[in-house]
């Protein structure tokens, strides 16, 4: 199948502008000046896949310029699961960076999409871009990298030093890079006869084909073959429309596996078939023909499982469960998925409701854990009409388990949690601290003002609140941070919903150095008191080690979205008062998962 060449000129034009408005640094800066690693030698790379986690690869990059813009990295790396292994598979790492003359390093983990044409006979090239703000650098011109794998869970990848290229961008607007798939979305895909030949759908859409013509020999074209990239979690939807004299048959086909899943639905001349990937990989779609010829019509919609606003799936046991605060929260069951996991902290004497609203014609059913127990303590009874309710007094503290399952029909499902008097009296807590509060000297924000609250809620996630802290006399005792927010799920949203941002926070550079900093995600519960006909109110204290900022007397703390799932929030610059004594009592610590020594 020829591709259509009326695209070529707007192709051409459009690549001409991005590379007009896209402005690069022309210096070696770009490139790392050092780069080593002790991961395994193959062919010029080096590959992290041992089982200690101990291999890395690490960059220097010097005689980085000066400016305002943050830098972007452009990281190309390969992946499979196992040596030897299966193509397709994205690179998943952290990212380890610093700047000279500091002993914190700011961690991020990365997730790089696979990108090897449909033709690459290996299929392990990964690339993409991350961003590093500019305020963790200050003044700096030197910067040190480092990627390590994440757990014996994740693939293998590998690195060599021309992996990582420092690109300063312009703040000036881009378009976006053309993809081939431009010319098949809505068009007419290639004919494919068995899976080696399998053309890789590189995005949702609609698609067109044809089966029973003669080929290549004069032999009838019998079938075609399509692949896809899936990630473990996602929902994967494909709709076949068959030709009125023909019977065409769709199916569905794991990696590396020669039989298919998933069952399918028939109506009139329409086949449907849904499945929720368990594994990530490339994934195989074949349409076979039965009887007869004609055009048929695929449709491919791919959906990320986003329970509890994660993004991803709630998962099949309490180890990968997702942590819930007080609120309300949505999730997905079908007949593939048929357990969600979620995970609360509970107080001895707590009570709390759990209410579950459950689509149509579905039976879904509630189960509570006990804190490392694997038999429930309480089951929902029979929902009536779609609501099912648990209700339990907690005999222990420590962590519950909350498990939602489906015996009958499938979709969206909302689960609401309250806990009696949670936390009852936490403001007349934190109010009664003795220690000296500071308020910050400087504070700023991008988000939308709204009655004196800046509201973090673009879909980008590049609004923030920064507040900085000037004179902060020295000590021994750790800092805490008395931190106040609002929060909804939406514009006028609902109430009660918990805080969720990440904390960047430390000290500014000076001179040629660059500042210190390290990031924590932050959840704030809402405190909101039950006659508050708002109820967006979150607070909550948070302590900064004082090993972290020693000798320090000025302090740059900065907040912003994780996630465009996430709740709106707001912030004034008031919202947080530092002490430099530690409270007694009703405190959250930064969890050392944010950040890395």
């Amino acid at each position: 199948m020829k591709i259509n060449k009326l695209f070529l000129p707007i192709i051409i034009l459009s690549i001409l502008m991005t590379a007009a408005l896209v402005v690069f640094s022309a210096s070696s800066s770009n490139l790392p000046k050092d780069f080593n690693s002790n991961g395994d030698l193959i062919k010029g790379w080096y590959w992290l896949r041992d089982n200690s986690l101990q291999s890395y690869a690490q960059w220097t990059f010097e005689n980085i310029p000066p400016g305002d813009n943050d830098l972007t990295l452009d990281i190309t790396a390969l992946a499979t699961d196992r040596p030897n292994g299966r193509k397709g598979l994205p690179a998943e790492f952290l990212l380890i960076y610093e700047v000279p003359g500091g002993n914190i390093f700011v961690t991020q983990k990365v997730t790089l999409p696979n990108v090897s044409p449909p033709n690459d006979s290996v299929g392990y090239t990964c690339n993409g871009q991350i961003t590093i703000p500019r305020l963790v650098l200050q003044e700096a011109s030197v910067l040190f990298l480092r990627a390590e794998r994440i757990s014996l869970d994740t693939n293998h990848v590998a690195f060599n030093k021309k992996s990582i290229e420092i690109i300063e961008t312009a703040e000036v607007e881009t378009y976006p890079p053309y993809q081939e798939t431009q010319f098949y979305q809505g068009g007419q895909l290639p004919d494919t006869n068995n899976q080696d030949e399998a053309f890789l759908i590189q995005q949702p859409g609609i698609y067109h084909g044809s089966l029973g013509g003669q080929i290549a020999g004069g032999q009838i074209d019998r079938e075609d073959w399509y692949s896809l990239n899936l990630q473990e979690g996602q929902i994967i939807n494909l709709q076949l429309a068959q030709p009125s004299n023909g019977s065409f048959i769709i199916y569905l086909r794991k990696p590396e596996s020669s039989s298919s899943v998933g069952s399918i639905a028939t109506q009139d001349n329409i086949r449907t078939l849904q499945y929720v990937a368990n594994i990530s990989g490339v994934w195989f779609i074949r349409i076979r023909r039965s009887s007869g010829e004609g055009n048929y019509q695929l449709s491919v919609d791919i959906q990320n499982q986003n329970d509890a606003g994660s993004n991803h799936d709630a998962g099949n046991s309490f180890e990968d469960s997702i942590d819930l605060y007080p609120g309300v929260f949505s999730g997905f069951l079908n007949r593939v998925d048929k357990v969600d996991w979620y995970n609360i902290k509970l107080l001895e004497g707590q009570t709390i409701n759990l209410q579950l609203i459950i689509p149509p014609d579905s039976n879904f059913k509630l189960y509570l854990y006990r804190p490392e127990s694997t038999s429930s303590r309480a089951v929902s009874p029979t929902p009536q009409g779609n609501m099912a309710t648990l209700q339990y007094t907690a005999d222990v503290s420590g962590i519950w388990g909350i498990k939602v399952t489906r015996s009958k029909g499938e979709g969206d499902y909302q689960l609401s949690i309250n806990i009696s008097g949670y936390p009852s009296g936490q403001i007349d807590q934190f109010q009664s601290v003795s220690a000296k509060g500071y308020i910050a000297d400087k504070s700023r924000s991008d988000g939308s003002l709204i009655q004196g609250w800046y509201w973090l809620r673009d879909p980008a996630c590049q609004n923030y609140a920064e507040w900085t802290f000037e004179n902060i006399p020295p000590g021994n005792s750790d800092l805490t941070l008395d931190i106040t927010a609002l929060t909804t799920n939406q514009v006028g949203g609902g109430s009660g919903f918990p805080a969720r941002f990440r904390l960047i926070f430390g000290f500014p550079g000076s001179g040629s150095m660059g500042g210190v900093f390290q990031t924590a995600e932050i959840t704030l519960p809402n405190v909101s008191p039950p006659n508050d006909p708002v109820g967006y109110t979150c607070h909550g204290l948070i302590t900064i080690p004082r090993d972290f900022i020693a000798g320090a007397t000025t302090f740059f703390f900065r907040v912003e979205r994780m996630s465009p799932n996430d709740n709106h929030v707001a912030f004034n610059r008031d919202s947080i008062t530092l002490f430099t004594e530690e409270p007694s009592s009703g405190f959250h610590k930064i969890q050392s998962s944010g950040g890395k020594k």
